[in-house]
Parts: C-alpha cells; structure tokens; sequence
C-alpha cells in the first residue's frame, strides 16, 4: 500500500511539473523527462494495484471438524480432534527453543501441517490462538459451515500432492 500510494504521488508530483516545462517556452528537454518520470511512478502504482488483487496468494478455510490450508493447488487438512499441539517454535530447535513466523500443527500419526499466517494476511500470534481457540472449544466450532468436499472440489479441483514418479 505504501509503494502503491507513492507511485501516484510520484504520478501527480512529475505530472505537475510536466505540464509546468511545457508550459515554459524551451524546456521541453525537461518536460519529456518528467513525463518519464511520471510513467514510473504510474507503472509502479499499476503493479501494486495488481499485486493487492492477487493477495494473499493461499486460503485458510476453519470448517467444523477441520482446517484447510490452500496454498496455489495444494491442499493440506487437519481434524480438530487430531491436533495435539499449535506453536510457532521451531519443531528442531529443542532444547533451545526458537519462535519463528511459521506455524506448525502437530498431529496424531500423521506428518505435522506447517505454514505461514503471513501469507494468509494474518498475525502469527493471532493465528495461533485462533486455532488453538476453535481445537479447545467445540461449541466456538459449531458456528463454523460444514465441510462439503464434493461441492467444493467440483467448483476448484485441488491437487493433494505433487505426481511422484519413478525415475529409472
């Protein structure tokens, strides 16, 4: 937003002084330039215009009895009752714990669903509490909408995992 706002200061500043070297006999030079200048400044508004539209770049989707992470076509889920712990340390860094920015989900036998709030749009810490919130109170879980896997996956088919392929 602060790139973004800066270009059309950028655009509206050399715009101006555009129009005032052309309004100058004999600084036309000038004017050209700025006139460049100003296309920079409408570029780089124009590119954080769009990057504001394709954010965030994944989904986080809180269903009664699961969590669905969508991040491009990959799609991670965790049961509520399967979630033993939700942290923001660095599951390796035992004994010396590290917090970090990425949250990790362990869950009974399964491989543990680890992923960035921030690329979510969301504050790690607020992430986690959330969550932990809504594993800890089945009543909070019961106003969220049911998960319907079928009309869902119909609308926007999602790849669960890369092809692996025997490689000879």
């Amino acid at each position: 937003m602060t790139l973004g706002v800066a270009g059309v200061a950028w655009v509206v500043v050399f715009g101006a002084l555009t129009v005032a070297a052309f309004a100058i006999g004999g600084a036309a030079v000038a004017g050209f330039a700025f006139a460049v200048g100003a296309a920079g400044g409408a570029g780089v508004a124009i590119w954080c215009l769009v990057q504001l539209f394709n954010w965030p770049p994944g989904r986080l989707a809180l269903f009664r009895d699961r969590l669905l992470v969508i991040q491009g076509r990959h799609e991670m889920g965790a049961l509520w009752v399967q979630m033993v712990s939700v942290t923001l340390t660095d599951p390796h860094s035992w004994p010396n714990v590290r917090v970090t920015d990425r949250l990790t989900i362990q869950l009974q036998h399964e491989m543990p669903l680890s992923f960035k709030p921030a690329r979510f749009g969301l504050d790690p810490a607020a992430c986690r509490d959330l969550i932990l919130r809504l594993r800890d109170d089945p009543k909070l879980r019961s106003r969220l909408p049911e998960f319907d896997s079928l009309r869902d996956l119909a609308i926007s088919p999602i790849v669960a995992g890369e092809l692996i392929e025997p490689r000879l």
